[in-house]
């Protein structure tokens, strides 16, 4: 599964954007826009090794990890507005 986008905000030219991820592949093929800030949730299916190196690719790319879509998954402001 590649990343799939769940959520989208803009404010001017600054986007936020949300995408759900099965895989540490799937964050790093994914390819961010000008002025966006990348904010990863990880599917539900995924291992916690798959987690692990999610949360490490995160941190690597500078993009910002949300938790498990359906599980510890908690909404924030990230970014320019309320994603």
């Amino acid at each position: 599964m590649e990343a799939k986008v769940i959520s989208c905000t803009t404010f001017g030219e600054d986007k936020v954007i949300k995408i759900v991820v099965s895989s540490h592949r799937a964050v790093t093929n994914y390819k961010p826009g000008e002025n966006e800030t990348t904010v990863v949730v990880a599917d539900d299916t995924c291992s916690k090794k798959d987690v692990e190196e999610i949360k490490k690719t995160c941190e690597k790319l500078d993009y910002v990890y949300e938790g498990r879509l359906h599980e510890d998954y908690a909404q924030t402001n990230i970014g320019p507005g309320l994603v």
